[in-house]
């Protein structure tokens, strides 16, 4: 393999470097820095698109020797991708193919999506050679590597590659690492080198193997003040109740929008009951919840309509329902949560968000999905009280005595200027006049209320205050007797003096007698 060639592109013409029409498409394009086409893959079979051909099957170590130059000075691709490269059509090893295209493929800063599907990555080597990519290029947005099988000291690598990022390069937002069976251990080397990102927005683990040490890792990375996640694909990942254990914590704290855990058959009901808590949390981002092709019973998918009562971010929650009866526990869950209809407090505190959660279930309930769909969620409160309530007792409302009839009417004609569903007649201005009708014919009821009610708290206050004069005239004839008492003593006191001053004297004149 010739390693110190000289590349001189005004020497050399895409005739000269490949024998394939279509590889020589691509190579004019990226040698001609072309805002065409900003995607290039590297795989063994052309597509036969013609002049639209986006793919380079490699001819030998020469043909990519000059590709990774041309890439690497080019910039305006953005995209750069590896596919079905296991034996390279040339005959020569994937190492001595992809050695010289990837060593000067390094030199370019303007790639911002670097994919590997279905490609022999040379035990992990391939992460190495890429080394100066991962370090120097501050475009790099998504990283994808898919159905890539590789022995634990290659997913080392990558975490090492992955981990090299200088401050100042850390662009990564999306990864996405597909049905590649990395090992739980190895998992934690990754997510410890993706915590160095914190622009990261989504992370696809779909098709590897996540246990507790995994799970604790992943919360860890959830937890850090630095990351703002949106996106977690945890689908067949053999989460189970103990992985949960340690991640639902960081779950309900986290930015997350988007949580898939689709296809993981080792969660028992215990942990659904736990992942709906996170539902429940008042700080709560989730907008989509997938919990598709699980074993979760009855019990657990109401207790996801239990939490879903005062949350209102989530809008999509994905379950399969084959099992559900359209009369069931779960339906009659799911059809309360969107539409109390036991008084009118209750149908205004329903959920208005929610607008999926499963077919049968979402056609059952159409109406008020669709209904959730508005964005003015005092619109949609409006309308299913106008749907479900056909008489609106004031009585309840008399507490507030004569505030009730303004808001009332103020009420009505904000939901005059609704633009209602098809189909229903919401027949607001006699409802209106039924309405002010009710609170004039129980005026006199509230009147008279008001009096009595006014009239007792006079008699307490008065009461009161004759209670406190009562006390304060026994007090003072307490103080009078204690005074009138103590002078009694005294004169009693007074008179045994005398009496005793007597009976001395006397006793003298008696002896001096003698």
């Amino acid at each position: 393999m010739n390693t110190t060639q000289t590349y001189d592109a005004t020497l050399i013409d895409a005739e000269d470097i490949a024998t394939n029409d279509n590889n020589r498409i691509v190579l004019r394009r990226i040698m001609s820095n072309s805002e065409d086409r900003d995607v290039l893959y590297i795989q063994n079979h052309h597509d036969d698109y013609g002049e639209e051909c986006e793919d380079y099957v490699p001819e030998g170590t020469n043909d990519m020797g000059w590709l990774g130059y041309f890439v690497g000075n080019n910039d305006q691709l953005s995209q750069l991708c590896f596919r079905n490269i296991l034996t390279p059509a040339s005959g020569a090893s994937v190492l001595e193919v992809l050695e010289p295209f990837i060593t000067r493929v390094n030199n370019n800063r303007s790639i911002r999506e670097l994919s590997f599907y279905n490609t022999d990555l040379l035990g992990g080597k391939i992460f190495t050679m890429f080394g100066p990519f991962f370090k120097n290029n501050r475009s790099l947005i998504r990283l994808s590597i898919s159905s890539c099988v590789l022995v634990e000291e290659g997913w080392r690598l990558l975490a090492l590659a992955i981990g090299s990022s200088s401050t100042k390069h850390q662009s990564l937002t999306n990864v996405s690492l597909v049905n590649n069976n990395i090992s739980d251990a190895r998992l934690v080397d990754i997510i410890t080198a993706l915590s160095m990102h914190p622009k990261l927005r989504e992370i696809i683990f779909e098709g590897n193997r996540f246990h507790k040490n995994g799970c604790t890792s992943l919360a860890t990375l959830l937890r850090c003040s630095a990351t703002e996640l949106e996106t977690l694909d945890l689908t067949s990942t053999e989460i189970d109740d103990e992985g949960l254990d340690a991640l639902v914590p960081s779950l309900k704290s986290c930015s997350l929008q988007s949580l898939k855990l689709t296809s993981n058959q080792g969660i028992t009901s215990r942990g659904w009951k736990q992942i709906a808590t996170m539902l429940e949390a008042p700080n709560s981002n989730l907008e989509e919840l997938y919990i598709m092709r699980n074993n979760i019973d009855d019990d657990a998918l109401t207790s996801f309509a239990n939490a879903l009562m005062n949350n209102h971010t989530l809008t999509q929650l994905y379950f399969t329902d084959t099992s559900i009866s359209i009369e069931g526990q779960v339906s009659r869950a799911f059809s309360k949560l969107l539409c109390d209809t036991s008084s009118i407090n209750s149908t205004f505190l329903s959920n208005h968000t929610l607008q999926f959660v499963s077919s049968k279930l979402s056609r059952r309930l159409k109406p008020n999905f669709k209904l959730n769909k508005k964005d003015d969620k005092k619109e949609v409160a409006m309308i299913k009280i106008l749907k479900h309530h056909h008489d609106f007792d004031l009585t309840p409302f008399f507490e507030w005595e004569f505030k009730v009839l303004p808001l009332m009417i103020d009420w009505f004609e904000r939901a005059s200027s609704i633009t209602m569903p098809k189909n229903f007649d919401s027949n607001l201005g006699p409802r209106k006049l039924s309405s002010i009708y009710q609170f004039v014919r129980g005026m006199p009821l509230l009147y008279v209320g008001t009096r009595i009610m006014k009239q007792v708290e006079d008699i307490n206050s008065k009461e009161t205050q004759l209670d406190e004069q009562h006390l304060r005239m026994e007090k003072k004839q307490l103080q009078l007797r204690r005074e009138q008492l103590m002078l009694e003593l005294e004169l009693q006191q007074i008179g045994q003096r005398k009496q005793s001053m007597k009976e001395h004297k006397e006793s003298l004149l008696e002896k001096l007698g003698r």
